[in-house]
């Protein structure tokens, strides 16, 4: 005699190997019976490709090419015109196990409260040093007459970059080289200057790209200026707003920091920069 055996059940583990941390609540520890079983998306990313088509015609022995209207027409090429990193979808797999229908209700208004936030922090526990920037999208619907319910968490991630968790900074008096060993443009979140000496004219300037932060004020020795870049506010002494002061040819928005960048101030100034580093 056999025990019989449903071969299409099977058993998951005790302990997930990852678990899902939503604006800072780790989901797998916060809701009694939830458990992350698998997390798909985090790979590999691909490109949105912008492309025309265009057709050649002859004139005068030259060729010459015009925009089609009909891409579907024979003897149209589509020509790439750009591209760009496109978003990220994760899909987190899980499973809410409930001991009643009362708990198992409970227990997704409070998967609901958790879930309900726009682009807030995404991490998960095989990567905890980094984080994405994500919203919920979609959650499967699971079969409500199973006590353990398992389906799908959609996350739509419109920056695809990662972000380390823990900032870091780089102090230098009026120049220094950049060091930081990375693939991408580092994420400035603060940028401080103190100043020494004083000026009717203060510029920060990223040596490599030719990108500047101009102010127009007469500063004096002891002045400084915050520029954060997380609410894209620009505060002086007295929290005084130090956009009045902003040149017409600064380039704030674009000003960015990679590895071997050269930076520099044209006054003699003590500068801190905050930052996280950036991976895809």
């Amino acid at each position: 005699m056999y025990d019989f055996r449903n071969i299409d059940q099977c058993a998951y583990p005790i302990e997930s190997k990852v678990q899902t941390i939503i604006d800072g609540i780790n989901l797998d520890e916060t809701i009694n019976g939830f458990m992350t079983l698998a997390v798909y998306g985090r790979e590999l990313v691909g490109r949105n490709i912008e492309t025309s088509e265009f057709k050649k015609i002859q004139v005068s022995g030259k060729t010459r090419t015009y925009t089609s209207k009909n891409n579907v027409s024979a003897g149209y090429n589509s020509r790439f015109i750009s591209s760009s990193i496109a978003s990220r979808e994760f899909t987190v797999k899980f499973v809410l196990m409930a001991k009643d229908e009362e708990d198992y209700f409970s227990k997704f208004e409070e998967l609901n409260f958790y879930l309900d936030k726009e682009d807030v922090q995404i991490r998960f526990t095989d990567d905890i040093n980094f984080y994405y920037l994500g919203t919920v999208t979609k959650v499967e619907s699971p079969q409500e007459d199973n006590l353990q319910a398992i389906c799908n968490i959609s996350i739509e991630v419109s920056n695809p970059f990662k972000f380390r968790v823990d900032s870091e900074k780089i102090n230098f008096n009026t120049r220094t080289k950049i060091i930081k060993d990375t693939n991408y443009p580092l994420k400035i979140e603060k940028i401080k200057i103190d100043l020494k000496t004083s000026g009717n004219k203060l510029i920060l300037k990223n040596l490599t790209d030719g990108r500047r932060i101009i102010f127009d004020k007469n500063f004096a020795a002891g002045d400084f200026t915050i520029i954060d870049f997380n609410d894209w506010s620009i505060r002086g002494k007295g929290d005084e707003n130090f956009y009045k002061y902003l040149d017409i040819h600064s380039q704030l928005e674009e000003f960015t920091i990679s590895t071997y960048d050269e930076i520099e101030t044209n006054l003699n100034c003590n500068v801190e920069i905050e930052y996280r580093e950036v991976r895809l």
